[in-house]
C-alpha cells in the first residue's frame, strides 16, 4: 500500500491545529462584516483545495453554494430594510442592504462549513481522542452503547405492545394509559436486569477496577509546539482586536458604511491564510524531497 500523503500540521502536536482552527472558526462566526467574511471564505477555500483536493471541495460546494444563494435571496423578502431600493416584488421592497446582509450570512455559513471540513482533514479521530481528558475517552463507548440499546428498547417496546394486544382472554382491552404503564414497567424491568449484567461484564473486563487505566500517547508536546501555540495565540488576539474594530465601525442598515482602515484587515487575512500557507509549504517540501 502506498504511504499516505503528508498533510499540514502532521509534524505538530494536535493542540496546535486544534487551537488554530478553533480560533479561526470562532472569529469567522463572530465577525459579521462583509470584507472579513470574504477573507475567511477565501482562506477556507484555499486550504480545502490544497488539503482535501479539488474533487472533494467541488462536491461540498455543490450543496453549499445553493445555501448561500438561498440566504442571499430569501433575506430581502423577510427583512425589508435599507435605503437603496433595487426593485419591488408586489408589496415587498428589495433593498441592496438586505441583499448584502443575506449574502454575507450565506458566505459566513459556507466559510464555517469549509473550516470544519478542513479541520476534519487535519485532526483525525485518534488525535482528537488524544486531546480529550481521560474521562472523555469513554464517550465513544457510551455512544456505541446508546446506539445499540435504543433500537433494542424500541423493538422490545413494539413486542410488548403486540403481546398485550394479543392477550384477549384476560378481559377487555386496556386503555391507552394502562397499556403505556404496563409497557413501561416491562421495559424498565428488562433494562434494570440487563444493566446489572452489562455492568458485571464491563467490570470483569477492567472498567472502573479502581486503578487508572494507562493509555498510549502518540504525540508529545515539544518546545517548538509551545512556540507555535504562543504565536497562534498572539495572532488570534491581534486578529480579534482588529475584527472588533472593523465590526464596531460597520453598519448594514440603513446604509452600508464604515469599512475601516486597511491595516486592520492584515491580521485576519494572515490568520485565514495560515493553514493554506502551512499546507503549501508541506507540498513544496514534499516535491523537493521527492
Amino acid at each position: 500500500m502506498a504511504a499516505a500523503r503528508p498533510i499540514a500540521f502532521d509534524a505538530c502536536h494536535a493542540t496546535v491545529p486544534a487551537t488554530l482552527f478553533a480560533g479561526v472558526v470562532a472569529l469567522s462566526m463572530l465577525a459579521v462584516q462583509p470584507a472579513l467574511v470574504a477573507v475567511s471564505l477565501a482562506g477556507a477555500l484555499a486550504f480545502s483545495l490544497l488539503a482535501r483536493g479539488v474533487a472533494a471541495t467541488v462536491r461540498g460546494l455543490a450543496w453549499q453554494l445553493p445555501l448561500l444563494a438561498l440566504a442571499c435571496l430569501a433575506n430581502p423578502l423577510f427583512s425589508a430594510s435599507g435605503s437603496t431600493l433595487l426593485l419591488k416584488l408586489g408589496p415587498r421592497s428589495v433593498y441592496l442592504e438586505s441583499l448584502a446582509y443575506g449574502a454575507t450570512m450565506g458566505a459566513l455559513l459556507v466559510a464555517v462549513v469549509l473550516w470544519f471540513e478542513g479541520a476534519a482533514a487535519v485532526l483525525s479521530q485518534d488525535r482528537l481522542l488524544a486531546l480529550a481528558p481521560r474521562r472523555a475517552r469513554a464517550l465513544p463507548l457510551l455512544a456505541g452503547m446508546v446506539a445499540q440499546l435504543v433500537p433494542q428498547l424500541l423493538r422490545r417496546s413494539g413486542d410488548a405492545r403486540a403481546s398485550l394486544a394479543a392477550c384477549t382472554a384476560a378481559g377487555a382491552r386496556p386503555s391507552a394509559r394502562d397499556a403505556l404503564m404496563r409497557t413501561s414497567s416491562l421495559l424498565l424491568s428488562w433494562s434494570l436486569e440487563e444493566s446489572l449484567e452489562r455492568a458485571d461484564s464491563m467490570r470483569a473486563r477492567g472498567w472502573e477496577s479502581g486503578r487508572p487505566r494507562t493509555c498510549y500517547r502518540p504525540e508529545r508536546l515539544r518546545s517548538r509546539d509551545v512556540a507555535a501555540l504562543c504565536g497562534i495565540a498572539a495572532l488570534l488576539a491581534l486578529a480579534a482586536a482588529c475584527a472588533w474594530l472593523l465590526c464596531a465601525d460597520w453598519r448594514f442598515y440603513p446604509r452600508m458604511t464604515g469599512l475601516g482602515p486597511w491595516w486592520a484587515y492584515v491580521p485576519p487575512a494572515l490568520l485565514a491564510a495560515l493553514p493554506a500557507a502551512a499546507e503549501l509549504l508541506v507540498r513544496l517540501r514534499e516535491r523537493r524531497l521527492g
